[in-house]
């Protein structure tokens, strides 16, 4: 692959006339390389952010400059995944240029905010995920379909983006010329249900912009786009872009994380951006501000060994603490047991430190949930919107110190310490699942091991079993790393 990267070369923040004030915020706050990705305000971009390198900084003082440079708020548009995200940057921007009224939306937001105002049908409402599968339980086909594929499978199905999108292809795949034929039949029967009740999914309204944006009805361009988090883009979601932007796009993001291919994401996105967009310049983020040197070593170890990707190795400011260790046991109950007694520990030292515990899949908090009630321990769980029936019980506290959250909730997040537990082959990499990618398995530990600022826990079990199967071989992404990258310790053998 070759590169148009942007030569790296003293700044004269003179020539974008701006004042003094202006100039010393950006020097204060930001280290070379994201001053080179904030300075350039012309063109197209490509910044690949190394987890901890602090790429919405970019995004909050570029987007700042462009309104001390006289940039109407209105031509300026960022783009998140998620509004908590764009809450965030909303927050920091404004806490630099007082109700700054930058156009900041989600790529869902900001589809309904055009078509409800400048579409034919103002009138149509949009149905939430559970609700749109609670409707599904109406077609005829329904009871049919519930024989032959899980719940889980169903709500996944209903989450593509349409009836001949490529990853409805491949999901169908493994079924039989009869099974294909009614998921098909199945989905088509919803959407004439939708369309006679004028209700749009989340993938519907994205569907219906690209359309109205094709049919230049009215024409939504913007004279500088940022995008937040550009690995998790999906090629519907590329199309907008390519609609609404002139030529100055600037996104920001790490194919190492991502993670979300279920979704219809891929590396691939990011990865091709220097093709499907002119003259794109390309930007390397490698500093990592939030963990030591032994945990980015580490994670450098576990990244090494990804096929495809922009390669880079990460490098810590931090100062130096204990290497990750890797705990094992002999059993499950060793592992929580140990993992509950470590924590004491450490809040103990440290009354204010935050803790997290990772999880492939929901369904292996089930043993750790029960065990921390007993010992009373105060945790909090994110949920996704398909939470388990399972934790329908537990109280959660907002303010306790420890996390449990899967992998996925975790992207974009930061602990002191983290917990990951059941290391093990058929674990992480999940065995759960049509055609798990192993590549993607392996970027979901590299975005696991990249949350923690002082220190990683690694355990797993010699033996664990659970309604899925019985699992005795630790995961393959410990045994592709070195020893000399991590301690072990073997717990109650």
């Amino acid at each position: 692959m070759i590169l148009r990267y942007i030569q790296l070369k003293n700044i004269n923040l003179k020539t974008l006339n701006i004042d003094n004030i202006v100039s010393n915020t950006l020097n204060k706050n930001l280290n070379f390389e994201q001053l080179i990705a904030t300075t350039n305000i012309n063109g197209n971009f490509l910044v690949i952010a190394g987890a901890g390198s602090g790429k919405t900084r970019i995004i909050i003082y570029r987007t700042f400059l462009l309104l001390k440079l006289g940039i109407s708020p209105k031509k300026i548009l960022i783009l998140t995944f998620t509004r908590k995200a764009s809450k965030e940057i909303r927050s920091r921007i404004d806490s630099l240029f007082v109700n700054s009224q930058v156009q900041i939306e989600t790529f869902h937001s900001l589809a309904y905010k055009c078509l409800k105002k400048y579409s034919q049908n103002k009138s149509f409402k949009v149905i939430t995920p559970e609700n749109y599968f609670n409707l599904s339980k109406t077609s005829i086909f329904f009871e049919k379909i519930s024989k032959i594929i899980s719940q889980e499978q169903i709500k996944k199905l209903l989450s593509i983006i349409s009836e001949d999108d490529a990853v409805l292809k491949k999901e169908i795949l493994q079924f039989k010329t009869n099974e294909k034929n009614l998921i098909l039949n199945f989905l088509h029967d919803l959407s004439l249900v939708k369309l006679s009740l004028n209700i749009f999914t989340f993938n519907d309204l994205i569907k219906s912009f690209i359309t109205f944006l094709d049919n230049k009805i009215f024409s939504v361009k913007f004279d500088y786009v940022m995008v937040d988090e550009y690995q998790d883009t999906d090629s519907f979601q590329i199309s907008i872009l390519k609609k609404i932007s002139n030529t100055n796009l600037m996104v920001v993001g790490d194919d190492f994380q991502s993670i979300y291919g279920f979704k219809g994401t891929s590396p691939d996105n990011i990865l091709n951006f220097p093709f499907d967009f002119p003259k794109v310049k390309t930007i390397i983020l490698n500093k990592n501000y939030r963990s030591t040197p032994s945990i980015v070593n580490f994670s450098n170890e576990v990244s090494n060994s990804f096929l495809s990707s922009f390669k880079k190795e990460l490098i810590s400011t931090n100062l130096n603490l204990e290497k990750p260790s890797l705990n094992i046991f002999k059993t499950h109950f060793d592992e929580i047991k140990n993992i509950i007694e470590q924590i004491k520990n450490l809040i103990f030292e440290n009354s204010s430190c935050k803790i997290a515990l990772l999880f492939r899949n929901y369904i292996h908090m089930e043993s750790f949930i029960k065990d921390f009630k007993k010992a009373n321990l105060s945790f909090s769980i994110i949920p996704n919107p398909f939470l388990e029936s399972i934790f329908d019980d537990i109280i959660f506290d907002e303010n306790a110190q420890i996390e449990l959250l899967t992998i996925h909730s975790s992207k974009g997040l930061e602990w002191d310490y983290v917990f990951i537990p059941l290391l093990l082959d058929g674990i992480l990499p999940s065995c759960i699942g049509q055609g798990i990618d192993f590549e993607e398995e392996k970027r979901l530990f590299y975005v696991a091991c990249t949350r923690t600022k002082k220190q990683l826990f690694l355990s797993y079990p010699l033996t664990f079993y659970n309604d899925f199967g019985f699992f005795n071989k630790v995961s393959p992404f410990i045994t592709d790393i070195s020893s000399e990258f991590y301690n072990i310790k073997r717990g109650q053998l």
